[in-house]
């Protein structure tokens, strides 16, 4: 059925491949779409093989002790010296200024994450 109503004899997966899919408006956020699930199970296939390899690298311990450490010192250098964190918004650049942000407007939360760390740390 058309958007009428009225059945113009074709199949379901037909039109909706036509008209969501292959449509001109749309087929640009569907190759981003595309793109990144084929992304996603490069990574997820390169994991399966070669983990083993990478355990160091991919602790997830490790991880947020350094997202937490980068949270911290992007807060301070902001509160010590806002020109030069402030200048760069956009970008790679620009993850030192968004975790400076987190670090101001989630401070409370950022500080109990930093003690449990450190207390997961000194237990382990």
């Amino acid at each position: 059925m058309d958007k009428a109503g009225h059945n113009d004899g074709s199949w379901a997966i037909t039109r909706f491949f036509r008209e969501e899919v292959l449509h001109p408006q749309k087929i640009g956020s569907n190759v981003g779409v595309l793109y990144g699930v084929g992304v996603f199970a490069g990574v997820v296939f390169f994991l399966e093989n070669y983990g083993e390899l990478l355990t160091a690298l991919f602790n997830f311990q490790s991880l947020m002790l350094v997202v937490l450490l980068t949270i911290c010192t992007c807060t301070y250098l902001r509160a010590q010296a806002p020109s030069l964190v402030d200048r760069n918004k956009t970008g790679f650049v620009g993850l030192f200024w968004k975790a400076a942000r987190i670090g101001e407007r989630l401070s409370p939360y950022v500080s109990i994450a930093c003690f449990v760390m450190a207390f997961q740390l000194i237990m382990h």
